[in-house]
């Protein structure tokens, strides 16, 4: 079976990777798992005259998307790839990769994924998850305050001179390019906020119609 391949994209904060986590968890029986597009940043902290301070990480061009292109394509033909992993703390890619099979429904999530038209014919359905920028900034100073030791100030600063204006440029004019659009403004309920594409997934994967 052809492995139907799910674009779950949207805006930092956005609610995107808890969405593609809870789509995999409805089709974990039949094997179903998430690649993050994180994975496939660029090897940047081993380029020459790197400085993870001015470094631009929000935009499409700090991504492999030639190389996960080319991995979709060759799970999509049902071979297995062998995965980059990604070390945030020294921006620079892992010496082991992670093995990384066909399976009948893949999930590959991130920010850009159809900023790229390469990238972007490479699914079977694109999800844009919309949030508007005063919860994203929200959620985002949430979680960056209380999982990655940052202070207020700094994130602060950083999405209001990097993580917006990449957005604008970048993130939202997906939003006109995805299949479906799911608005996620208040406490999300995934279950619900996935249950139409589940049930589209269902009807063309394990219900005998083409992908």
């Amino acid at each position: 079976m052809k492995p139907f391949i799910l674009a779950v994209t949207g805006g930092s904060a956005s609610g995107k990777t808890r969405l593609a986590q809870s789509l995999a968890h409805a089709f974990a029986q039949q094997g179903c798992y998430v690649i993050p597009e994180d994975d496939y940043y660029i090897d940047a902290g081993n380029m020459p005259g790197f400085d993870a301070a001015t470094f631009n990480f929000d935009e499409p061009a700090a991504k492999d998307h030639g190389l996960l292109t080319a991995h979709l394509q060759t799970l999509q033909s049902g071979q297995p790839v062998n995965a980059p992993q990604y070390d945030f703390g020294t921006h620079c890619r892992c010496i082991d990769t992670v093995t990384r099979m066909p399976a009948p429904v893949l999930i590959v999530e991130g920010l850009h994924l159809l900023a790229t038209p390469e990238l972007a014919k490479v699914f079977d359905l694109t999800v844009f998850v919309d949030a508007s920028d005063e919860i994203r900034f929200e959620r985002r100073l949430a979680r960056d305050v209380a999982e990655r030791d940052r202070t207020p100030e700094s994130v602060r600063l950083q999405y209001q001179t990097l993580v917006r204006p990449m957005h604008d440029k970048h993130v939202e004019p997906q939003r006109h390019r995805a299949n479906i659009v799911i608005e996620n403004m208040g406490e999300p309920d995934f279950d619900r906020m996935g249950a139409g594409i589940e049930a589209r997934i269902q009807d063309k994967v394990f219900m005998g119609e083409p992908a």
